[in-house]
């Protein structure tokens, strides 16, 4: 921790607490452990997860392997020793493993360690300075993700302290490059080390633990599977010519403007799997409007009603209804005064787990095609859509030890429409179950608006990171009794 750093435990509304009586004595107890024990367990969750937050690992470039000496010096301290390995030696993966007592299934906890650039001007508090204040910690990467691999490397180390009594392995794994992902991270590992990794079942991120007040109860999502890329791009070419004399019948920046226009407007068709349906139920309360966006001849229609009266929800639903198409860049010309001849739009594009490329690729054209303009398409960036079943030994194991602590909990499970590092383990070890989960038990998805990835003033609750330590040991504890 910062030297200097101070902070303050507090019983809020964002910790379930309790009052005890033994005796003559009454013991405040939090989540199921005394005041005593759970200022321990923040003083050390939050006193390495300053630390990580302190090393920069902005991705590119990186640096990732001095975030990796932090948890290597805490794991060791811990009796718990890691290895770290890569492709750079500026970019290694920290890979550790305690044993349990017993044979058993192997449980891996990974997640990322670099980051995406801090627009610092933006900031409150400096994006690296590991800030703990207002009940806060701030950091860039509070939430994405070095909160859980905070989390995660605290309930490996009391594990292994209380003498690893379970059956199986718990392996943990603190991995690299997952914001640009050019192969020194969890794909480099699955490739040239698996035995350090090769696991049953695998803990991540990937927007699972956040959660939503449903009907009177607090649905937390379950990230069982992720869209793909299937990004592309679209050139339209035209006359060129002197900007002074306008050229509309065959301009090239019309044409893609008039293409950008008719993507971004477009409503694909829509696909409801039996997952999505699950997840309309879970989420949307009014039955009528829930049928209307589970028909798949309704649901566009009905996703733009659920936009207008619940928008938080419908960020959710609307992008697993088919294809999306989002245009991010868009390029044409070198100066003002000419008339370029060419122009390009990146669009990104994510598709369901029942798409393919091709598939995607007649969509647009039957867009574009009756525009009457000229075009032509290039594959930007293709991945497959990858997913993991439910329900599982861990997804029982995850609502069970969930449930004994936010009693009015629900697990929705549903495909995320962004990517992780989840997808490479799926890859490389296609009968592992892997999820996104990481509770964030005191603030709501609302709350947190969205979840604060990538934004400025990016930060997590002191109460929120702690307990997620403690549900990370508890899970073990359960998944490998």
């Amino acid at each position: 921790m910062q030297s200097g750093s101070r902070y303050h435990w507090h019983a809020a509304h964002t910790t379930r607490s309790a009052r005890v009586s033994t005796g003559r004595f009454s013991t405040l107890t939090i989540y199921g452990i005394d005041e005593q024990q759970w200022k321990s367990l923040e003083t050390e969750v939050v006193g390495l997860f300053v630390r990580l937050l302190q090393v920069e690992t902005t991705n590119p470039p990186g640096n990732e392997t001095g975030c990796a000496a932090v948890l290597r010096e805490y794991l060791a301290a811990n009796g718990v020793d890691g290895v770290l390995v890569g492709d750079l030696p500026q970019r290694q993966n920290l890979v550790a493993r305690v044993r349990g007592k017993r044979p058993g299934p192997r449980l891996l906890f990974t997640g990322h360690l670099d980051t995406v650039p801090a627009d610092t001007p933006q900031w409150t508090v400096p994006p690296f300075s590991g800030t703990v204040q207002d009940g806060y910690v701030w950091g860039c990467g509070a939430t994405d993700m070095k909160n859980q691999i905070a989390a995660e490397a605290v309930a490996v180390a009391r594990l292994a302290r209380s003498g690893a009594d379970f059956a199986g392995d718990v392996i943990f794994a603190a991995t690299a490059d997952e914001e640009v992902g050019v192969d020194c991270g969890a794909r480099w590992l699955c490739q040239n080390r698996p035995e350090l990794v090769e696991s049953d079942y695998i803990l991540n991120e990937g927007m699972g633990g956040l959660w939503l007040p449903i009907d009177g109860k607090q649905v937390f999502l379950l990230a069982i599977g992720e869209k793909a890329f299937a990004q592309f791009r679209i050139s339209t070419r035209g006359t060129g010519g002197h900007g002074s004399v306008p050229e509309r019948e065959h301009s090239a920046v019309i044409d893609l403007a008039t293409a950008v226009l008719a993507l971004g407007r477009y409503d694909p068709p829509a696909i409801v799997s039996p997952l999505t349906a699950q997840f309309i139920d879970l989420l949307v309360v009014d039955r009528d409007l829930a049928e209307q966006l589970k028909d798949p001849l309704r649901a566009r229609a009905a996703a733009h009603v659920l936009r207008a009266r619940q928008p938080e929800i419908a960020g959710l639903v609307e992008p697993l209804l088919g294809a999306t198409f989002t245009p991010t860049i868009l390029s044409a010309g070198q100066v003002v005064n000419v008339i370029p001849t060419h122009a390009e739009a990146d669009i990104d594009c994510r598709i369901l787990p029942e798409m393919t490329p091709d598939q995607t690729r007649a969509i647009v054209a039957s867009v574009l095609d009756p525009l009457g303009i000229d075009w032509s398409f290039e594959w930007v960036d293709v991945t497959e859509p990858n997913a993991s079943p439910a329900p599982t030994p861990l997804s029982a194991s995850i609502e069970r030890v969930l449930q004994r602590d936010v009693p009015d909990a629900v697990l929705a499970p549903m495909c995320a429409g962004s990517f992780t590092d989840s997808r490479w383990f799926r890859e490389y070890f296609p009968e592992a179950i892997a999820y996104g989960f990481a509770p964030f038990v005191g603030e709501s998805m609302a709350e947190m608006s969205g979840g604060r990835d990538h934004s400025p003033d990016e930060r997590i609750l002191v109460s929120d990171v702690t307990y997620q330590a403690l549900f990370f040991e508890r899970l073990a504890r359960d998944l490998l009794s």
